[in-house]
């Protein structure tokens, strides 16, 4: 009897040590001061967030179910320090699963889609703070029904109604194996899950290249309009183009997008190119870049919008940084794109056509 019952416990302690698992807390949390301010209109000074990184807080597990195969999961949402406001449980940054082995990854669930990857890879500020490229803060304004990206009131109401800008919910995405010397990609489909049309429904890719100091992909995406295609739900066709070269005293990096926006009425085209550097100095870093953007759209309105960027990040330890950044967005055509579009605080200051506004960020990021 005591035989079986040690022969048992050695077959569950080898199921066990055969079929590893770990799951693991983590987050971020980033406030800092910001200052918005339009010339010849209003600013504001507020204590606000995610200026250097998203502040957010999530839970990630892998389980090994041997042979090479592996099961994981993601939950990740995202956190407002700044006023105690916690959305984390409703993990609407990243919530997916995965089966992965030699082969590669499949993925399902909401996540990044591929064409924002290039936006926040090869932006010097990642899309965070008022650095981030000024096509990103295009592409994500919050804008009324009569107005277009760039805050220019015209025919055009459809750049800034992309749901897959960022992310998408219902996806199926397939990741290739990280052993293909260099060569990185992915391929992503979400559901629109409509029983009327396939408003909302997406599909893109992204295809990389990178090793040792060099990296450069390009990506590709489509999301479905309404049917037939209005201006608040159009079907929006998107493609960039990213890189870095890394020269060692400093990384220069640059992008290319392009996003086209057909409704019944009227059509746009969105274009927007960034060129920066990271420049490390001691424990710290200087970031800076230059980006613009223009909308056109079939009533010829052409507003535009170009915005330069510099910023030090100083890191006390591998997980604590003190930042500082400062930007500035000017106008032309009747453009108003304000400093603050697609931050935490969009509204708090409204662009004025043809006026600069510009802006800072003065904060601490802490990684856990």
């Amino acid at each position: 009897m005591k035989k079986s019952l040690i022969a048992l416990a050695v077959l569950a302690a080898a199921g066990a040590a055969s079929a590893q698992s770990s799951v693991t807390l983590f987050g971020i949390v980033d406030v800092n001061v910001a200052n918005y301010s339009v010339s010849g209109g209003q600013h504001v000074t507020v204590l606000t967030n995610s200026g250097y990184n998203s502040s957010r807080l999530g839970f990630r597990g892998t389980e090994d179910l041997g042979g090479g195969l592996s099961a994981s999961f993601w939950l990740e949402g995202s956190l407002a320090p700044d006023n105690g406001t916690a959305t984390g449980l409703s993990f609407t940054r990243r919530s997916t699963v995965s089966l992965a082995g030699n082969w590669g990854e499949m993925r399902l669930g909401r996540d990044y889609v591929p064409t924002f990857w290039n936006l926040t890879v090869f932006d010097p500020f990642g899309t965070n703070g008022v650095g981030t490229v000024v096509g990103f803060k295009a592409k994500t304004t919050t804008a009324a029904a009569t107005n277009n990206s760039l805050g220019f009131v015209g025919t055009t109401a459809v750049a800034a109604n992309d749901p897959h800008a960022v992310r998408s919910d219902n996806m199926v995405q397939y990741f290739l194996p990280p052993n293909l010397g260099g060569f990185y990609g992915q391929i992503s489909y979400a559901f629109d899950e409509s029983t009327t049309n396939n408003a909302g429904r997406y599909y893109g890719g992204r295809f990389g290249y990178g090793t040792g100091p060099f990296n450069v992909a390009v990506a590709f995406g489509k999301t479905d309009g309404a049917s037939p295609s209005t201006a608040l739900i159009p079907e929006v066709r998107t493609w960039n183009v990213g890189g870095q070269w890394d020269f060692g005293v400093a990384k220069l990096l640059g992008q290319y997008d392009d996003n086209r926006y057909d409704a019944t009425t009227t059509n746009a085209t969105l274009k927007s190119w960034l060129i920066g550097g990271l420049i490390p100095v001691g424990a710290g870093e200087i970031r800076l870049s230059y980006s613009a953007t223009k909308l056109s759209d079939t009533g010829g309105n052409e507003p535009k919008a170009d915005q330069w960027a510099l910023g030090y990040v100083h890191n006390l330890s591998k997980r604590t940084a003190l930042y500082a950044t400062y930007a500035r967005v000017s106008n032309k055509d009747g453009s108003a794109l304000p400093i603050q579009a697609s931050l935490p605080q969009a509204t708090a200051v409204p662009g004025i056509a043809g006026n600069s506004s510009s802006g800072f960020d003065l904060g601490i990021r802490h990684s856990f």
